[in-house]
């Protein structure tokens, strides 16, 4: 990796003590090795296929930008592909283009990241038999799974995570430019290639700028426009002293149109979008997009935010909070938790009959079966932070919660059954009535007769919770039988390992 750093060092160093004029005519110099004309400029076609360009022999034509064409090149010397970015001819001879192309090789090839596109090469493409005139050229690594723009062109939404996940590798990428002394300046869907493992890298850093010399940036110079207007953050647009917050601005722009499918504002120019950037507020994310998890859209809107002090104030500060807005994994709660939620409704179950008699037993099960349709919990579940679900995360519902609870309560049902059946029901209310602190005593006396006496019955109840602390998904009987799980929901981080995963819901 040393040797690595240490070429790009001393390209680096080449590029920027190079002008373009002295380029070219290091360039004319040269044997040209693209075919020409001896009378004049080479043949004017679409594609340069099988020119030959130094070292590299172009094979095809990947697409154009505005400031030049790329194609799909072989570098013979290294037996590689790679990526050759020509700046357009009709631009060689316009005020400043040549310089703005070099810089984009510059602000580059100072970079060795892995969320960056490398520079390998600069050259010169001549067009006349004595080699002048012709086109500055750049090779660069080949990043061959498309860029993320072509996902908007197909009308598709970047999934939540996926996009949380890119934000990350995007933001990786521009903190080192950020510490290298470079704001990129027109970061935009674009510009964000995806390589073959779907690892995001950025490229075009042809409006770079380094902060040392950043001064007030026009929004046009010679009639181009400088940035995207669609990503572009305010105070870029109003033209002032730019830092890392301007990329940050349109990281957040990019990735809201990604998630949202539409721009942050859309208008007939460039001008009526960017003068809602200057002043209309953002449509909320998950006004267009319901699914984006709540603290990812909440990072998406601080970009967004049209004072650069409230957006983050470094890139360590977004990326910390990108990793810590990981979708929540579920774990299954085990038999020690559930056996201390348990024991905590059963406290408070004895709290109520204490207080309100036989109508406390109604109410504490009226709060388990409510709690566990609606929210999956009682007040000792959302203490524990465990919930009970179905098995696709989704809400009990009345029904099943009720056949749930008779169904983990039966064994007190069932007492309550064959008490009622051969003593009546008077018998049932003065069992519960027990449980009143003055006849804890009787109450201790007829629990130990009835589970001596009901041998059989308590082994099977025991058995059935105590399921739970073997089986796989950690599912009592009670679980089997209604199809309902006990889960814990915890935060991850990226780096963390995965675990067992309910559909969301």
């Amino acid at each position: 990796m040393d040797g690595a750093d240490d070429t790009s060092d001393a390209l680096a160093r080449t590029l920027e003590a190079v002008t373009p004029a002295e380029l070219l005519a290091a360039a004319s110099t040269s044997r040209p090795r693209v075919p020409v004309d001896a009378d004049g400029p080479a043949r004017v076609t679409d594609s340069l296929l099988g020119f030959e360009l130094d070292h590299f022999t172009v094979e095809r034509r990947l697409g154009q930008g505005g400031m030049g064409t790329v194609y799909l090149a072989r570098d013979r010397s290294l037996d590689r592909r790679v990526a050759v970015k020509m700046l357009r001819e009709d631009l060689n001879e316009r005020s400043g283009h040549e310089e703005r192309f070099l810089r984009e090789a510059r602000a580059q090839a100072r970079l060795t990241h892995p969320n960056v596109v490398q520079i390998y090469y600069i050259g010169h493409r001549p067009l006349r038999s004595d080699g002048g005139g012709g086109s500055l050229y750049f090779a660069m690594e080949l990043v061959e799974g498309g860029s993320l723009d072509e996902s908007i062109e197909r009308g598709e939404k970047l999934a939540p995570e996926d996009a949380r996940k890119a934000m990350i590798e995007v933001a990786r990428g521009l903190r080192a430019a950020h510490k290298a002394g470079i704001i990129h300046r027109d970061v935009k869907p674009s510009n964000l290639l995806r390589d073959a493992n779907g690892f995001i890298k950025i490229a075009d850093f042809g409006l770079a700028k380094p902060l040392e010399n950043e001064g007030n940036v026009a929004i046009t110079q010679a009639g181009t426009m400088i940035g995207s207007p669609s990503y572009m953050a305010p105070e870029q647009a109003r033209g002032e002293t730019l830092d890392a917050r301007c990329d940050m601005y349109a990281l957040g722009a990019c990735f809201y149109h990604l998630v949202t499918g539409h721009p942050v504002f859309e208008g007939q120019t460039a001008l009526a979008v960017i003068a809602k950037h200057l002043t209309q507020p953002v449509i909320p994310v998950r006004t267009r997009a319901p699914e984006v998890p709540r603290k990812l859209a909440a990072i998406l809107e601080r970009l967004l935010e049209k004072d650069r002090e409230k957006r983050p104030v470094d890139y360590d500060t977004l990326i910390d909070e990108l990793e810590a807005a990981a979708p929540q994994t579920i774990e299954y709660a085990g038999f020690w938790a559930r056996g201390a939620a348990v024991t905590i409704d059963l406290m408070l179950a004895a709290g109520l009959v204490a207080l309100l008699d036989w109508p406390g037993m109604i109410v504490h099960l009226v709060h388990v079966t409510l709690g566990h349709a609606y929210f999956g919990q009682t007040i000792a579940k959302y203490f524990l932070r465990i919930r009970v679900v179905r098995l696709d995360g989704s809400r009990l519902g009345l029904l099943r919660s009720a056949a749930r609870m008779v169904a983990s309560m039966w064994l007190g049902f069932a007492f309550a059954g064959w008490t009622a059946l051969y003593s009546g029901y008077g018998e049932v209310l003065e069992a519960v009535e027990l449980v009143r602190p003055e006849h804890v005593a009787d109450a201790q006396q007829l629990l130990v007769a009835s589970v001596i006496s009901n041998t059989m019955l308590t082994l099977l109840f025991a058995a059935g919770l105590g399921l739970a602390a073997f089986h796989k998904q950690k599912r009592a009987l009670h679980d089997l039988l209604v199809g309902s799980i006990v889960t814990y929901t915890v935060g991850t981080s990226a780096a963390a390992p995965r675990s067992p995963r309910l559909k969301p819901r």
